[in-house]
């Protein structure tokens, strides 16, 4: 007998590991698919010749069978001793992928009834309804006044040191674009001897003088805000370490562009503005 087990069991099914790793895929554990490959290679088998084959407990060989037989891999014939039969695998995979589809449209519903709503929910606290980042250098900050002139509906605010004034003319083209586009322009700066030439070129928008300051505000439509920090504070369009935060938190936005239109209409027109 246990010559019989021995040879058996060394019988080949010429199959490769990934006939077995297939249908382990398929949603059959390894004892499963051991017997399944075992039927369909000895074809009508009973319990007691697949145990000696496979080496499962015979005990446990009436389980699987039961097992596959549910999940449509087998049939048991009505014979005593009980023997069964592999279904063929074209049949066997069209179960398979039925049963699959099934399961995963009861998942799926589930989760989009229950697990989706919780996630919606979660995000609106999780996630900010604003954005704060930090830009370095000079012509990065350039870049995002360019971005932000170019996104500008209705206003555009700017605030800015007597150099500043000077390093608008990185944007001087895309203001007068947005001008033309109907944008309102707004600058509010300190204006001198120094500065007056440069002050002149933007006369297209509505400018105002401001007391000293070494700082620029850049605030578009009450949505978003650049506010910078110079280094150093001078004339140079394209050259510096400038550190600037970029704001997109409406209440935050509104509230900054609130203070600056006050100090604005309390601020001196310049000379030659033109509306």
């Amino acid at each position: 007998m246990e010559k019989l087990r021995t040879y058996l069991m060394s019988r080949p099914l010429s199959l490769s590991g990934k006939a077995e790793e297939s249908l382990l895929a398929l949603g059959l554990n390894k004892y499963e698919s051991r017997v399944y490959l075992t039927l369909v290679a000895e074809g009508v088998s009973t319990a007691k010749n697949i145990s000696d084959i496979t080496n499962i407990p015979y005990g446990k060989v009436y389980e699987i069978i039961n097992s596959l037989a549910l999940k449509g891999f087998v049939i048991s014939l009505p014979t005593k001793p009980m023997k069964c039969r592999a279904i063929s695998p074209k049949e066997a995979i069209k179960t398979a992928k039925n049963n699959l589809t099934n399961k995963l449209k009861k998942v799926e519903d589930v989760v989009l009834s229950e697990i989706e709503p919780l996630f919606a929910r979660s995000k609106e606290f999780v996630e900010p309804k604003g954005i704060f980042w930090i830009l370095n250098g000079r012509s990065i900050l350039n870049k995002k006044m360019e971005e932000m002139v170019g996104k500008a509906k209705s206003h555009i605010h700017i605030y800015t040191s007597a150099n500043g004034f000077k390093r608008l003319r990185a944007v001087k083209s895309l203001l007068r674009n947005a001008k033309r586009r109907g944008i309102s322009i707004t600058i509010t700066s300190q204006v001198s001897k120094d500065n007056r030439d440069v002050s002149n070129l933007f006369n297209f928008c509505n400018r105002k003088h401001a007391k000293c300051t070494h700082s620029t505000l850049f605030s578009v439509d009450g949505e978003g805000c650049l506010l910078i920090e110079p280094i150093p504070d001078d004339d140079s369009m394209y050259y510096g370490r400038d550190l600037g935060v970029w704001v997109a938190n409406d209440k935050f936005v509104k509230f900054i562009e609130h203070l600056y239109e006050s100090n604005f209409n309390n601020s001196e027109s310049i000379n030659g503005t033109k509306n």
